[in-house]
Parts: structure tokens; sequence; C-alpha cells
């Protein structure tokens, strides 16, 4: 093999090839390079760099680099990653019944930070969901709280409003209950992110757990309901469950929305009773801030 087809090969095995023209424009230009070399030879001894490649050390320290890149290739230009997130939808998957927080917050240059609603849901595969949600208005700072229950085998949804004094109760079939929980619900989240291209953000401590961070902005996520959005999800490389889950969008100019779910309890114990609304006597029918189901076609 002469050295224009092993400099060619050193390229081709490093794995970085990510712009085919661009590396055989390199590949010519070296080429060319020691073709000159050869026509007009430089000041220094020719032999000198027979020499330094016969040095052990320099052959060890060139593998390196091409193993060092060959690993750069890999991780940061395939997005190979050491967990499937398929594996991690199949224990998901299996999950009877799971704790966790949501949170949503408003971020702009000019106010900061806003949170706008604060969450904690109880989800069971068995029984349905309760939600405590509080609710803070974005102009005057009021917070309102809401009791979510969605009941599958009643088919009917349940919010209580303490601050009021309030409930309401609507019907729902299966169909109008998945579409409510589009965007909040792991199991769906983690399927789209599937069908979506997407990427490893690697591993980092998130909320003292070693996880490995992934990350899309494919615009056909969920049928593209969420329009341009980045969604992330940090999955414990231990356990193979979700940590933390991120929806982002928005943009500098109108500030950005942030929907978030923390604080995960997995495989939690639970019975019918603590999905059972109970509507106190002095509560007369209203109307929820938060509406739970979608418009009306």
């Amino acid at each position: 093999m002469n050295s224009a087809d092993e400099i060619k090969r050193l390229f081709k095995d490093a794995e970085l090839g990510i712009n085919p023209d661009a590396d055989e424009k390199v590949f010519e230009d070296i080429r060319m390079a020691r073709q000159k070399s050869e026509v007009n030879p430089p000041a220094v001894p020719v032999g000198i760099g027979r020499i330094l490649m016969k040095s052990p050390i320099i052959k060890v320290a060139v593998a390196a680099v091409v193993i060092i890149a060959c690993i750069t290739g890999v991780f940061i230009f395939t997005g190979t990653s050491g967990i499937a997130l398929a594996e991690v939808l199949e224990k998901i998957e299996r999950v009877m019944a799971y704790r966790c927080k949501m949170s949503a917050t408003f971020k702009n240059q000019g106010i900061g930070e806003m949170p706008v609603s604060q969450s904690t849901m109880l989800m069971s595969q068995t029984y349905g969901s309760k939600m405590n949600v509080e609710i803070t208005h974005p102009l005057t700072g009021e917070s309102t709280v809401q009791v979510i229950y969605m009941l599958p085998r009643k088919g009917i949804i349940t919010t209580l409003m303490p601050n009021e004094k309030k409930y309401s109760q609507v019907e729902y079939d299966e169909e109008t209950a998945e579409a409510s929980q589009q965007g909040m619900n792991p199991r769906e989240m983690l399927e789209e992110i599937l069908k979506c291209e997407h990427t490893s953000l690697g591993r980092s401590t998130v909320d003292g757990v070693e996880c490995e961070g992934f990350e899309t902005n494919d615009p056909s996520y969920a049928g593209g309901a969420l329009g341009q959005a980045i969604i992330r999800v940090w999955v414990d490389v231990e356990r193979k469950l979700p940590v933390r889950m991120e929806v982002n969008k928005g943009d500098d100019k109108t500030g950005f929305v942030q929907i978030a779910l923390t604080n995960f309890e997995w495989d939690v114990p639970v019975d019918e009773a603590d999905f059972e609304p109970v509507i106190p006597e002095d509560y007369t029918p209203g109307q929820p801030m938060l509406q739970m189901l979608p418009p009306s076609k």
C-alpha cells in the first residue's frame, strides 16, 4: 500500500466522513502537497518522516488518535448511546402506577421566569388518574387550585375547585382521554420520540441521578400538534426509567414555555379509593379554569 492509500485509509477508518466532498478535497490537498514535496524536496532531511513513523511512540500516538476519532465519530455524529429508548418504553408499559410532578413555566427576557402551573399527578393503568393542579394567573399572580379525576371505568372527568367551592363532571370516551393526555404522558412522549429523528445528549447528573439525555426537534412529533418544539428526556442509566421529561416551545421574541415532568416515583402502591372523588355538600356546579377535554370538532 503506498503512502497516499494509507492516508486515505486513515481518513476512512476515523469515521469522520460527515461531508464526503470536503473529505475528498482534504485528501486531494494532502496528496498534491506530497507530490510537490517529491519534486521540490524541503530543506529538512528527506528521511525525517520515515524516521518519525518508525518510532514506536509515534505509532502508538497515531493509533490513539485514530481510535479517539472513531469513538468521537460514533458518539457525536451517529448519536449512538448506551441506552435504547425502546427498552425504556417497554419498562414504562410494565409499570402499573406512578407518581410525578408537572410544571409549566413561561420564560421571557423582559419579565424573566414566571411559573404558570404546578401539578402533582398520580397515574394508574387500572383506576385512572388524579391531578392536584395549582394555576397562577399570568397578570394578577393569583393562584387557584383544582383537583382533577379521570376515571376510565366510569367514563367521567370530575374537577373540584376548592377556591370557588364548585365542581364539574364531564363524560368522555377512551379516544378523548388519550387526546387530553397527549404531551403529559411519559409513555406517549417516548412513543412519539421513537417515531422521530432524535439524538443523544450524553450523560449528566439530573436531580442527583446519573442520566443519559435524548432530544428531538422533529416537527412531526405528535403529528405536528406542537409545531416547532424541543422535546427532551433524561433516563436513569441504572433503572432505565425517565427522571425528567420536557417540552420547550417558543422563541427569543415571544418567550418560551416549558412543561416539565419531574420527581418520578415508579410502581407506587395504589387502590381504587385513591381515585374516588368526594364532592362536598356545599359545592355547586361550575366551569373549571383548566379544560382537560379538547374542543369539539
